[in-house]
C-alpha cells in the first residue's frame, strides 16, 4: 500500500505541470488560440468532465428557472464546441478561469426563469496549463491538463 502511494505521489508530481497559468498573464488573442486548439486536442475525460459538471448543474433538465438548453441534445455538442473554436466574447474569471461566450442569435439555446436565450457560455479552466504557456505555444501534452469546465445557454 505505502508502495503504491508513493508511486502515485511521483507520478502525479511528475505528470502535472510545475507551475500553474494565471490568465491574466495572457492577451485576449493568445486565450482565443489556446482555446481553439484546446477544441482539437480535448481528451474524452475532458469532454465527459464538463458534460457530467454541466448535467449536475441542471443545464439538461426539462424545466425549471436556471439555464437550460432547449436544442435538441445532438446538436447540443456541435454549439458547445464552435463556442470554443471562435467565442465571440472572452471573459476572464478569476485567476485560471475565462468564460467563452458566442451568440447563435437568432438560433434560441435555451431558456432560464422564462427567459428566451440565444446564447452559449463555456468556463475553461486554465489551471491545469503550465505557467510556461505564456512564452510558447502549449503542447497537446500541456492542454490535456486544461479543465472544460462547465457549459450553459447563456444571453
Amino acid at each position: 500500500m505505502r508502495t503504491s502511494l508513493l508511486t502515485a505521489v511521483l507520478f502525479a508530481s511528475v505528470a502535472a505541470p510545475a507551475a500553474a497559468l494565471s490568465v491574466h498573464t495572457l492577451t485576449e488573442t493568445e486565450l482565443r488560440e489556446a482555446s481553439a486548439r484546446l477544441a482539437d486536442r480535448a481528451g474524452s475525460s475532458q469532454w465527459q468532465q464538463m458534460w457530467s459538471r454541466t448535467r449536475a448543474a441542471g443545464h439538461f433538465e426539462p424545466a425549471g428557472r436556471q439555464p437550460r438548453f432547449t436544442l435538441p441534445m445532438r446538436e447540443v455538442p456541435a454549439v458547445v464546441r464552435h463556442t470554443l473554436v471562435d467565442p465571440h466574447q472572452v471573459q476572464v474569471r478569476g485567476q485560471t478561469r475565462v468564460q467563452l461566450r458566442r451568440d447563435f442569435s437568432p438560433r434560441v439555446t435555451g431558456t432560464a426563469d422564462g427567459q428566451v436565450l440565444t446564447a452559449v457560455c463555456l468556463t475553461v479552466d486554465w489551471r491545469g496549463a503550465p505557467d510556461s504557456m505564456r512564452n510558447a505555444r502549449p503542447d497537446d501534452s500541456a492542454l490535456s491538463f486544461v479543465g472544460l469546465h462547465s457549459t450553459q445557454p447563456c444571453q
